[in-house]
């Protein structure tokens, strides 16, 4: 006799031998056939967060962490992608690059200073 059992929101046919009829008679065991759990779906590689820009001017913290380096001072002129601060977050580095073209108007965190998703890391021109 084959039967549905869900474990975990995912469902397995399974074999199941009856070892009494409904007489009360024993029936032999027929021989099993070998279960296969269906295949998983494959698991997304996480991505890392793009650093949000708030109102254009304002770079953003992309994870909550802490600072651990402030690479530009205000008045330093930044391209795209360069790296501007260092958030270590579960003992790992994470480089913060600029989001755009520009000078630094304002650096609002320092090393050592805790920082949560989205809070704002620096201010452009």
């Amino acid at each position: 006799m084959k039967l549905r059992v869900t474990v975990n929101g995912v469902a397995y046919e399974v074999g199941v031998d009856i070892l009494e009829d409904r007489e009360g008679v024993f029936a032999p065991p027929r021989p099993a056939a070998p279960l296969i759990a269906p295949p998983r779906p494959p698991t997304p590689a996480p991505t890392a967060p793009a650093a949000p820009a708030l109102g254009g001017k304002t770079l953003a913290s992309p994870i909550p962490g802490t600072v651990v380096e402030v690479t530009v001072q205000p008045g330093a002129q930044v391209t795209a992608g360069q790296p501007v601060i260092v958030i270590d977050a579960m003992k790992m580095n994470t480089q913060v690059a600029a989001h755009m073209d520009g000078v630094i108007k304002q650096v609002l965190v320092k090393a050592g200073e805790p920082v949560k998703m989205g809070q704002a890391l620096l201010t452009f021109e």
